[in-house]
């Protein structure tokens, strides 16, 4: 009976999706324009190759590697031979690429033929790509305070020039210790399917989670899904003052599947709804909570990109989206759907919208709220408000700011706030502040010093002020509750090999106002640059 049930569900679920389907119109048709009589793939080797000095250590490195393939950066592309020209599949196709791991930087060039003229021309679309060093030994090493993360292992994030992954790892962090076997497939067969599958074992569990999905390329893409099946078993700690003082053992299972819809789209925006459900069957220390939600959802997406270098991965180039994003879902747990007793509503609900102030200027802000209704009371509800500000004062040098308020209410047992130098509050120690609600400001000036040392190095400095709390529900906030801490850095990078996290960075803190008894001086040492 409750299979025929789930199974009626996911027909409801497609049938809701065709029909939506039939709205659907693409209010981006071709205009009359130029043609694209060829794609060139142009893919440039990993290390240049000097006339004198190291010449044969590169040129040597250059033969070991194994080039992308051809046929992956195809793939990637959203254009074809014989189509009208479009400026915003080409500027997409280039994103895309460039969100290759694998790839440093990708180009897509238009290129003019002689004597061709009008609208009615026909021209030659170049692709450039530039491969980075794909095999890599894992050794990342986090020191905050007394604390130490540390991981080992290896990737390959271009296996046989594919441009598959695989990652096998052993960790430990402030948690648990974790072997890992993790495995990425964004053209599975030759599609424009993506699988990602990872396992571990865990000092205190277990876990495993298995991803195919279709996502959206583009704002033409007419539809995407995903389907996920896993499991897990682990101990959530519990933390005040910085140390543990409990925990609760928490396992899990999940399965979701997801359809989405684009029901409008145009040049730079675009419309979806999507449906979904989801079963989730979790067990944290006595209590247990059984939820199969039939949940939809609408999302609207708007594109308009910043491109700049020496922000995050020092000369690579990133792409920043300051257009607007809002999304609504609902979902609905409930008996008749295979769920608990009890009916449970969950809402998720949120709006992102950046300014620009002008080249290499601009703000970004967003909104979100997440949470159920269950037994007539809101739990686990987060409302979380996050701002970040972006100031280039020259190509290499750039003022970076950042505001997160984290505002929850009724949190579950194993939900914590947490605030230390491995959360952002560099200066007190790991996990010093915790709470149902936070507050974190980051001010941050780095200069970019030297880009690609013998085409292995790129070197950077920072320094930093940091200011946040962590409280509990029912207390407020007030200003002299702020810790606040100042402090400077070092950050490392290379342009042609992977590394974790985009660089390493060493900082050291000094907290302005320590806890009695504690040094007011942390160092961190790991691999996070973030913007």
């Amino acid at each position: 009976m409750m299979r025929r049930m789930r199974a009626r569900l996911v027909a409801t679920i497609l049938t809701f999706l065709s029909l939506a389907s039939v709205a659907s119109a693409t209010e981006q048709e071709a205009s009359p324009g130029k043609r694209i009589d060829a794609v060139e793939i142009v893919g440039e080797e990993v290390f240049d190759e000097p006339a004198s000095g190291f010449a044969a250590f590169y040129r040597t490195a250059n033969k070991l590697h194994l080039r992308t393939r051809e046929q992956v950066i195809r793939r990637e592309l959203l254009f074809a031979p014989g189509e009208r020209l479009n400026p915003e599949r080409l500027e997409q196709s280039e994103r895309n690429l460039r969100a290759l791991a694998f790839l440093r930087d990708a180009r897509v060039e238009v290129v003019e033929h002689d004597g061709s003229d009008g609208e009615d021309a026909w021209v030659t679309i170049r692709v450039r790509t530039w491969d980075a060093w794909s095999l890599t030994p894992r050794i990342d090493f986090d020191q905050v305070d007394d604390r130490t993360i540390w991981d080992v292992g290896l990737t390959e994030s271009n296996l046989l020039g594919l441009g598959k992954s695989v990652t096998v790892s052993h960790r430990a962090d402030l948690d648990r210790t974790s072997d890992r076997v993790w495995y990425y497939d964004p053209q599975l067969a030759g599609s424009r399917f993506t699988l990602t599958a990872t396992a571990a074992d865990l000092s205190d569990g277990d876990e495993g989670v298995v991803t195919l999905s279709r996502p959206y390329f583009s704002l033409e893409d007419p539809w995407a899904f995903t389907v996920r099946a896993g499991a897990f078993s682990r101990r959530d700690r519990l933390f005040a003052d910085g140390r543990e003082i409990g925990g609760l053992r928490h396992r899990g299972q999940l399965g979701d599947l997801e359809l989405g819809r684009a029901v409008r789209r145009r040049p730079t925006s675009a419309l979806r709804l999507h449906a979904a459900y989801r079963l989730r069957d979790e067990r944290i220390g006595a209590e247990r909570r059984d939820f199969s939600i039939v949940e939809v959802g609408i999302r609207s997406v708007e594109h308009r990109f910043a491109r700049l270098t020496h922000v995050n991965r020092f000369e690579r180039t990133e792409d920043f989206n300051l257009g607007a994003q809002s999304w609504a879902t609902v979902g609905l747990s409930a008996p008749a759907f295979g769920g608990g007793e009890h009916r449970v509503l969950t809402v998720s609900t949120g709006h992102s919208r950046g300014i620009g102030f002008g080249p290499g200027h601009f703000l970004v802000a967003d909104v979100g709220i997440v949470g159920r209704h269950e037994r007539d009371r809101w739990l686990n509800t987060l409302v979380v408000t996050r701002a970040r500000y972006l100031r280039k004062h020259a190509t290499r040098h750039l003022l970076v700011g950042r505001a997160g308020l984290v505002w929850g209410h009724e949190l579950d047992p194993e939900v914590q706030l947490l605030l230390g130098a491995e959360s952002g509050l560099r200066g007190y120690p790991v996990r010093e502040f915790a709470g149902t609600r936070s507050l974190l400001l980051t001010a941050e000036e780095r200069w970019f010093i030297a880009d690609d040392i013998w085409q292995m190095l790129s070197l950077g400095a920072t320094a930093f002020v940091d200011s946040g709390f962590a409280w509990p529900e029912g207390a407020g906030l007030r200003l002299a509750d702020l810790r606040t801490a100042v402090g400077v850095g070092l950050l490392f990078g290379s342009n042609r090999l992977l590394l974790t996290g985009g660089g390493v960075r060493l900082d050291v803190g000094y907290a302005l106002r320590p806890n009695p008894g504690l040094s007011p001086w942390v160092a961190s040492f790991g691999s996070n640059i973030s913007f």
